[in-house]
């Protein structure tokens, strides 16, 4: 195992651990003294430095954010393929 399949790994364990998580999580409106509160805003601190970039250049459109699929397309579709050559 070289470093380009450590680094695609690392990259699809933050997809299904860090955005997938915080996908699901930013449907429902959690209660700030509720113990999914903590769990959402780590998830925010954790996925904002990603996606601060592609909403700059992909503006929500009517009020949906399509930054979380851009980004998971892209790794998944172009950063992992080339990187597990």
């Amino acid at each position: 195992m070289n470093i380009f399949h450590i680094v695609a790994w690392l990259i699809q364990a933050y997809i299904y651990l860090v955005m997938l998580p915080m996908a699901l999580l930013s449907w429902f409106r959690i209660q700030p003294a509720r113990p999914w509160a903590k769990v959402q805003i780590f998830l925010y601190h954790a996925t904002e430095p990603v996606l601060r970039p592609v909403r700059r250049i992909i503006r929500p459109m009517g009020g949906l954010d399509i930054s979380f699929l851009v980004v998971i397309l892209v790794a998944q579709f172009v950063l992992v393929p080339l990187l597990e050559r």
